[in-house]
């Protein structure tokens, strides 16, 4: 017999989910058979598959260790942990973390997630950063894998967020789904902005050439975007602008910008065709890249379960190098973030 206690990493999922996952060769036939002959039990108690498991809760596997272990895999060679990236983040990067999640900074040009072609990116060099700092183990990481919650453009800094546990990963999914937390960029935008602007469009993506197309009124194939932005700064050249996110579609910030008139400084896809302007901030600051990261994200008082430890938190991120220097030679003196 088997007797598993469940951990904060296990707990929130549908018992059967669970079972699944510890047992993985078994079947989901096989287990409910189990489940019904009191085989397996929760709590010394008859259960059907459907109940929510809780941290302390206890699970009773009534199998002989030879068939528990075939059943779970647990004699074969891969309980040792996989090389998840070579290059792991670094301390400096982890602007935030609890018992369930963990805020990370994003350099521009990172992948948020690993693409099709195996590129290394911000998702595994944290998992790899929870390996060598002996966080993950091969027996949690069959129970649950850790990974981001949300995701931002290659070429976009910023702040994701990273669930450790199921219950951070449930809880920031339902934030995020019920935009239950205030989500707020900087970006350097060409030209001089001088009010705040709430704004809602409509934006299609067009697959073939991974851009949008932004319109006032709805099409087919067409989402709204709500967008604030706020002039922070100005000149004639660029404006410091912070832009709340209400909604988060890919290239939503930029395409917005564009639309308005004042494109992301040194975006490559919607920027300015202002050469002479470019032309100076390429010569004065080696312009390189979007001037757009993520910088904020502010929590109310009441958040869902797995987030208690943010609750009425403002979790700040890094400003980028290149975006620090253009701040100080066109606002010299002003501390403006």
């Amino acid at each position: 017999m088997k007797e598993i206690r469940i951990t904060s990493n296990d707990a929130g999922q549908r018992l059967s989910k669970y079972l699944g996952r510890i047992l993985p060769e078994a079947g989901s036939g096989f287990l409910y058979k189990m489940l019904r002959k009191k085989n397996i039990t929760l709590n010394d108690a008859k259960a059907d598959g459907s109940e929510t498991v809780r941290e302390g809760d206890v699970v009773k596997v009534f199998f002989s260790d030879e068939t528990f272990a075939k059943m779970s895999s647990t004699a074969v060679a891969a309980a040792v942990i996989p090389t998840f990236a070579l290059h792991p983040v670094t301390e400096d990067q982890i602007v935030y973390e609890d018992e369930h999640l963990m805020a990370v900074y994003k350099p521009a040009g990172v992948l948020s997630q690993r693409d099709e072609g195996g590129t290394e990116a911000l998702n595994e060099q944290v998992l790899q950063y929870l390996a060598d700092r002996g966080d993950l183990t091969a027996e949690t990481l069959r129970a649950f894998k850790p990974g981001i919650c949300n995701r931002l453009d290659r070429n976009t800094a910023g702040i994701l967020w990273f669930a450790k546990t199921l219950r951070g990963a449930q809880g920031m999914a339902r934030a995020l789904r019920e935009r239950s937390f205030g989500k707020f960029y900087y970006a350097l935008l060409v030209g001089q902005l001088e009010k705040s602007l709430d704004t809602v469009f409509f934006l299609t993506k067009d697959s073939g050439t991974n851009t949008v197309m932004i319109t006032e009124t709805p099409s087919e194939g067409s989402e709204q975007v709500h967008t604030g932005i706020e002039p922070v700064a100005a000149n004639r050249r660029v404006t410091l602008a912070r832009i709340r996110l209400y909604t988060g579609k890919s290239h939503q910030i930029r395409s917005v910008c564009k639309h308005i008139g004042y494109p992301v400084l040194g975006d490559p896809k919607y920027g300015s065709d202002d050469d002479k302007l470019m032309s100076y901030f390429h010569a004065k600051y080696h312009l390189h890249g979007q001037q757009l990261f993520a910088y904020s994200y502010e929590f109310p008082e009441v958040l869902p379960e797995g987030l208690e430890e943010l609750t009425g938190e403002t979790i700040t991120g890094i400003v980028p190098e290149t975006f620090s220097e253009i701040l100080n030679g066109e606002f010299p003196g002003k501390p403006l973030l």
